[in-house]
């Protein structure tokens, strides 16, 4: 039975319910229950408490989901599921909500099966908001060895090189928030890591002064950054042996999956929180596809309680 436990109005019991018929919505011609409480005569469905509620198109939720995080842009993936590319934008943010929500159960999906974090990779990686005179930074934390997603967040930055007096001209001094989103995602991961655990990071010199600041008993382990190779979207280095190959990889997979983000692409960011809304979704479907959550519906009643209450599924 998949309801709340409450009643929306008046927040009694489900004692204090009874069935009041069913109804057969038309989205998904399914069967849907009907519910009446006692106590205040309000009237509500299954459907009331779950994310979808009042949604016209709930068939296309999955293959969006997938789409986000798989390459392609909202109008390949309007014209895949046959709709308006601005049902597409609008499930974007929708769908974004429940994986964040989502990323912190796999998060603690994983700590309950391996234990604590003992060692996290973290590095910056570097995009766009429509313009290179516009260029963001996105640092982001992984498990080192496993390649799960931590956390992240994105932030603007000036350009450099060639392009900072080009930038200037056109769009004005550009504020650096880089150091204060390091800092932000950092305080996040004090919720999830342990005092003790190792860093290893490439040589950014705001990279010792921030984790001290946040872990002063953590290890903090520096590697050089090498020339980047051909393959991976850039990100791969070329060596033999990468000890900071779990965060490389991750980004060269992130260039990959999130099509905005891509090499040379003309699918560019105009808005930050929207390229935080596809992160937060790619990092659902990557993880999925990892399997951290890999439950089905008849075995969720063998689980220990503090696994399967982390299985819920929000979609």
């Amino acid at each position: 039975m998949d309801v709340n436990d409450q009643c929306p109005r008046c927040a009694a019991t489900r004692r204090s319910w009874v069935r009041d018929g069913f109804y057969t919505r038309l989205d998904d011609a399914k069967r849907i229950q009907r519910w009446l409480c006692k106590q205040c005569g309000k009237k509500f469905s299954s459907a009331t408490f779950k994310p979808t509620y009042r949604q016209k198109k709930r068939r296309i939720n999955s293959t969006v989901r997938f789409g986000f995080g798989s390459n392609m842009c909202q109008r390949d993936i309007a014209e895949l599921v046959g709709v308006n590319v601005k049902t597409v934008a609008a499930r974007l943010i929708w769908q974004a909500k429940l994986s964040r929500a989502k990323n912190q159960r796999y998060i603690k999906a994983f700590i309950a099966k391996h234990g604590s974090i003992k060692r996290v990779q973290f590095d910056d990686l570097l995009t766009f908001e429509h313009t290179n005179c516009k260029p963001l930074t996105v640092p982001i934390a992984v498990i080192d060895g496993h390649r799960v997603p931590l956390g992240f967040g994105i932030a603007p930055i000036p350009a450099s090189g060639r392009l900072a007096a080009i930038a200037r001209k056109r769009y004005g001094k550009r504020a650096d928030h880089s150091r204060i989103i390091r800092e932000a995602l950092l305080k996040q991961l004090t919720q999830v890591l342990p005092e003790d655990v190792t860093f290893k990071t490439d040589g950014h010199t705001h990279y010792p002064v921030a984790i001290k600041h946040h872990f002063p008993k953590a290890t903090h382990t520096v590697h050089i950054s090498e020339r980047g190779s051909v393959v991976g979207q850039g990100e791969l280095k070329k060596i033999r042996f990468d000890p900071l190959f779990s965060i490389n990889h991750s980004f060269a997979t992130i260039r990959a999956k999130i099509n905005r983000l891509n090499r040379r692409t003309w699918c560019t960011t105009k808005v930050p929180d929207r390229l935080a809304d596809h992160i937060d979704i790619f990092i659902d479907v990557f993880s999925d596809r990892l399997k951290l959550l890999d439950v089905t519906v008849w075995r969720h009643r063998n689980l220990p309680d503090n696994i399967a209450s982390l299985t819920a599924d929000v979609t």
